[in-house]
């Protein structure tokens, strides 16, 4: 690297340093370099958490999001990646999946020091998401250090291969004549030049991933007039959180025989009182369109119809009873709902999560 001398018209050349020659750690200091300036490793990132404390003792160094709602986990690393840099972060990125919209909202309160609610808009505005139908849907790990292990490389490669999206980015720092300090940052994997199409690429691999592993499918069912009402049935009376939001989801639906507009079906649950404020409606709601589009539940599509980018963590729209299964649906929440009307159903929901 070379130092610009404009007024003498001359280059002046820098000297490759090491941060353990420079004495500069790798916690307390390129940990904080990149807590304040997480631009240096990738644009447009929110940190939400240093040192997060996983099972086993360990801790992640830093985790963040991105604009597409993905947890970025960051392993840092000072001179030197190893050789097992790699697996680390895998292990934490494997942990970070299991997390809860409201476990990341609480994770980026206790960072910043203020409650679950601020942390959670904040989050919301940096995303600029009407909701958080895709928040930790996919991870992202980004490794950081001044010199990656050639074993490490060749992993990272074939991870990228294998779907998961992970990226290195070199340190180097330099030092000139008057003893200052700069840092190169350089993205090697991927290179920036290919990220475009290497984008594209690993998409339509993930895609056809997804097709064959993941829970998510737009398949119907093609039961007959008793089956279907049997499992629709069963899917509306077994216990959990969600039913009485589905519940009060399928009587917005079908109180006209139209297409419902997303904004105005989350309008209406707010309405029903299915969330404290919109954001939280908007989230149930958002609930919901995963359910109705999970492999376990195509009886519920048979009868239902609604937009969809066709993958998932994709927003849903125009959710639609079709004409031939209005009355079945009516008759199974008339039975459902007789002996208990959905709103004593639905607050007694709300008790459960205050």
């Amino acid at each position: 690297m070379y130092k610009v001398d404009v007024a003498n018209r001359k280059l002046i050349r820098m000297r490759k340093t090491s941060f353990y020659n420079e004495m500069l750690r790798e916690r307390y200091d390129i940990q904080e370099w990149v807590e304040k300036a997480p631009e240096i490793i990738d644009e447009d990132l929110l940190i939400i958490g240093k040192e997060v404390p996983l099972p086993s003792d360990i801790r992640i160094d830093l985790l963040a999001i991105d604009k597409k709602s993905n947890l970025v986990i960051i392993e840092l690393k000072r001179d030197d990646s190893g050789r097992n840099v790699d697996w680390q972060a895998i292990k934490y990125a494997s942990y970070c999946s299991n997390f809860t919209n409201i476990e990341v909202f609480r994770l980026y309160a206790e960072y910043l020091g203020t409650t679950v609610d601020e942390a959670e808009t904040k989050i919301e505005k940096f995303i600029e998401a009407e909701d958080f139908e895709s928040l930790n849907v996919n991870q992202r790990i980004i490794l950081v250090s001044k010199e990656f292990h050639s074993d490490v490389i060749s992993a990272v490669l074939w991870l990228r291969d294998s779907g998961i999206v992970i990226s290195c980015v070199r340190f180097t720092p330099y030092i000139d004549e008057l003893g200052n300090l700069f840092i190169a940052p350089t993205k090697i994997i991927p290179l920036p030049e290919a990220e475009d199409y290497l984008i594209k690429k690993e998409k339509k691999q993930k895609e056809e991933h997804q097709s064959k592993s993941s829970s998510f499918s737009l398949e119907k069912s093609e039961y007959d007039y008793e089956t279907l009402k049997t499992e629709i049935k069963s899917s509306l009376t077994r216990k959990s959180d969600l039913i009485p939001r589905l519940i009060a989801f399928l009587m917005i639906i079908l109180e006209e025989n139209k297409k419902y507009d997303r904004e105005i079906v989350k309008d209406k649950l707010m309405e029903k009182g299915i969330g404290e404020n919109i954001g939280q409606t908007g989230r149930y709601l958002s609930n919901i369109s995963q359910f109705l589009s999970k492999k376990s539940t195509p009886h519920f599509r048979q009868i239902i119809d609604f937009d969809s980018g066709g993958t998932t963590g994709e927003t849903k729209n125009n959710y639609y009873v079709l004409n031939e299964y209005r009355d079945l649906l009516k008759n199974i929440l008339d039975e459902i709902t007789y002996h208990q009307p959905i709103k004593i159903i639905i607050n007694e929901e709300l008790d459960l999560n205050n």
